[in-house]
């Protein structure tokens, strides 16, 4: 099976997604794609900080901010949001990324064939990994 492609369109709605769960007060720690060759497909991890016994709550905000601004927004209904995996800044991969790198405010800084705390990443396109 050939490796799907993470295209501009996707990437441009999860800036969007970033922008909007930053503008509701969600406290976006971390927002970067990451491939999972597994499963042949880009993920789009979103990071908060904070208790990781609060990552449904998390969730459910996330979600609930994205419905509220879809709601307001109307004429943008074309915009898809990519599925999006919260989580706090304490998952290995993000604590791990954060130890090597960081990107404030919100970016575009590609890493590929990575090894970070014995976790391979094959590519990632990191958007925000605060310090």
């Amino acid at each position: 099976m050939a490796a799907e492609t993470l295209v501009r369109s996707d990437v441009d709605a999860g800036l969007k997604l970033i922008e909007i769960l930053d503008h509701g007060g969600f406290g976006v720690a971390a927002a970067l794609w990451v491939y999972l060759s597994t499963d042949e497909r880009w993920k789009l991890l979103i990071a908060y900080e904070g208790e990781r016994r609060d990552i449904s709550k998390k969730s459910l905000e996330a979600h609930t901010l994205v419905h509220e601004w879809r709601k307001a927004h109307p004429h943008d209904s074309a915009l898809r949001f990519p599925t999006f995996h919260v989580t706090n800044s304490t998952d290995p991969l993000i604590a791990g990324l954060k130890r090597e790198t960081h990107v404030e405010g919100t970016g575009e800084v590609r890493v590929q064939n990575w090894l970070v705390d014995g976790i391979y990443v094959e590519d990632a396109l990191i958007h925000r990994l605060a310090a």
